[in-house]
């Protein structure tokens, strides 16, 4: 490392996947905003909510090339003391709030801590809805294949959705894969990826895509409902009844 360079750490945030090196002394909730990690958290990061428990993983993590020990982290402060009793403690959980980065560590945040963009519609009654669409779109650039770089369209493709998105272990329908090759030259070696569940790619389109819809049915005693959705934000976008 070069003379006054501060070094970072490797922070990884499952089950996302997402991670980048982070400057010691940031936050575990600082961390998870530069990567892209959505945590719960009411009371500005003062630790007095609560709602920010991850747990931190101790172990060999070859994939990443670390080791994560909960040691990696500043020790439990006053203010998680308060959410957080020996036994919780011994399993590794902390305040991401309160939790400052001292080494490399992988960080699992529980569900109950994850952060869904909440959109409210008006009918008969308000309900809150969790924007989490099955079908999500990944924008990747790769390297063009020459004669020393031989790499497969599709090793190619997943090589950059798992280094930039944190998506691995991906499958492929058929008739994608048939069509990968064509969409990969048409994009000019940028394109977009639809992933169902994060776990296998439905869809590949030339250059960047960003546009996604979903349909809505609301089957009532009377009547049948649906509601054409921009799955980006939530609205809705047309109706027929």
């Amino acid at each position: 490392m070069p003379e006054g360079q501060t070094q970072k750490y490797l922070v990884v945030f499952q089950p996302s996947g997402r991670r980048g090196y982070i400057e010691p002394g940031q936050t575990l909730k600082q961390a998870s905003r530069e990567l892209g990690v959505d945590i719960e958290g009411i009371c500005g990061d003062v630790g007095t909510c609560g709602t920010c428990k991850v747990r931190v993983e101790d172990g060999s993590f070859e994939k990443y090339g670390i080791e994560s020990h909960r040691n990696h982290l500043s020790p439990l402060t006053e203010a998680e003391k308060t959410f957080i009793n020996q036994q919780m403690e011994g399993q590794g959980y902390r305040l991401a709030c309160q939790a400052k980065v001292r080494g490399d560590v992988v960080v699992f945040v529980p569900e109950g801590s994850r952060m869904g963009q909440q959109i409210v519609r008006k009918a008969a009654r308000d309900i809150a809805i969790e924007v989490k669409p099955a079908v999500r779109k990944y924008y990747v650039e790769m390297a063009k294949a020459t004669l020393v770089n031989t790499l497969g369209d599709w090793e190619r493709m997943t090589a950059q959705l798992d280094s930039q998105f944190g998506l691995s272990d991906l499958s492929i329908d058929y008739p994608t894969l048939v069509a990968l090759q064509e969409m990969v030259r048409q994009g000019n070696w940028q394109v977009t990826a639809s992933v169902w569940m994060d776990r296998e790619v439905i869809r590949v389109e030339p250059g960047k895509m960003e546009t996604g819809y979903g349909l809505a049915i609301d089957i009532g005693t009377t009547t049948v409902a649906s509601y054409l959705c921009d799955l980006n934000t939530g609205d809705i976008v047309a109706t027929e009844s």
